[in-house]
């Protein structure tokens, strides 16, 4: 598990919102980023998105897996 700075977790938000990615509950492309990665069996990057959207008292958590690759900072 890899701990992410604020530039690479902005950078995964746009990433998400360029792949079109919404919130599975509500459509809302306002998502964000989690602080943490995880590496797939692919070597991609695994992140959870969330749903700050009103409508989830409790939040809304989606995966959004980046391509092995895509760079996102240092």
């Amino acid at each position: 598990m890899r701990r992410l700075t604020d530039d690479q977790r902005a950078r995964v938000e746009k990433l998400a919102r360029e792949a079109g990615t919404t919130c599975e509950g509500c459509g809302s492309a306002q998502l964000r980023c989690g602080e943490e990665a995880r590496r797939t069996h692919d070597r991609g990057l695994m992140v959870y998105l969330w749903c700050a959207n009103d409508v989830h008292p409790r939040g809304a958590y989606q995966y959004f897996t980046l391509p092995a690759g895509e760079v996102i900072g240092t």
